[in-house]
């Protein structure tokens, strides 16, 4: 076997070495270059060959690392979604009882978007990556209302009755409103979780339209609701 195996190996190269030599002949003959010229042209070329050969086969290795790596990430990143999964439940949860609990400033738009927060995380085909954005970008509003402060319409129940009146809202501390004809004001009170009529009716004007930026700002006294358990 290794004997036949040789045998035609050597054919094989006696027969690329006849086409080399008819190739290198019929250049010569074509060109009129000595066969010297001829052979060191048509090595040039197979050594280009090699060294664009050598190249190819690199690119191969190069790609077949990359896409290893790539299966490494994708397994990675199976497991760390299992990780993530519960704290993103977790953060989730929390979130929802904290809007429950706080002030009712814009609580519709706020319920409505931990709705929606909730209709993505139980989506089997949503990624987890858009889980964790969501959830970070509601929480990042939510904390900016800590550090603002701001005046809007909304609606209030008043005498029973829901009535649309101007609303102050200062960070978390507290939360005002008063009604068109600036005869009635009242105060979110956090210990009984009700709206209570106040008295200060000049100075919550006044901070609703500083709020509003149609008055300069200034210094206001304002009632401040106790804190809940005191």
């Amino acid at each position: 076997m290794k004997k036949t195996l040789l045998n035609w190996t050597s054919r094989a190269v006696a027969v690329v070495a006849i086409g080399l030599v008819s190739t290198i002949v019929s250049a010569q003959s074509a060109s009129g270059q000595s066969v010297d010229q001829v052979f060191a042209r048509e090595l040039k070329l197979v050594e280009g060959l090699k060294v664009y050969n050598d190249q190819l086969n690199a690119q191969l290795r190069a790609q077949g690392a990359a896409r290893a790596e790539i299966l490494k990430s994708i397994e990675d990143s199976k497991g760390l979604e299992e990780q993530v999964a519960p704290l993103l439940s977790t953060m989730l949860s929390a979130l929802d009882k904290f809007v429950q609990a706080d002030l009712p400033f814009h609580q519709e738009d706020r319920m409505d978007s931990i709705g929606r927060l909730k209709a993505l995380m139980s989506n089997p085909e949503a990624r987890t990556s858009d889980r964790f954005r969501n959830i970070m970008d509601i929480y990042t509003s939510e904390i900016e209302y800590g550090n603002t402060f701001e005046a809007y319409r909304g609606s209030i129940p008043v005498d029973g009755e829901d009535t649309v009146l101007d609303i102050l809202r200062i960070g978390r501390l507290s939360l005002y409103a008063q009604t068109d004809d600036r005869k009635r004001s009242f105060m979110w009170d956090k210990a009984s979780g009700q709206w209570v009529d106040i008295d200060s009716h000049r100075d919550i004007r006044t901070a609703i339209k500083v709020a509003s930026k149609t008055v300069a700002p200034e210094l206001l006294s304002l009632p401040v609701s106790a804190p809940e358990g005191t």
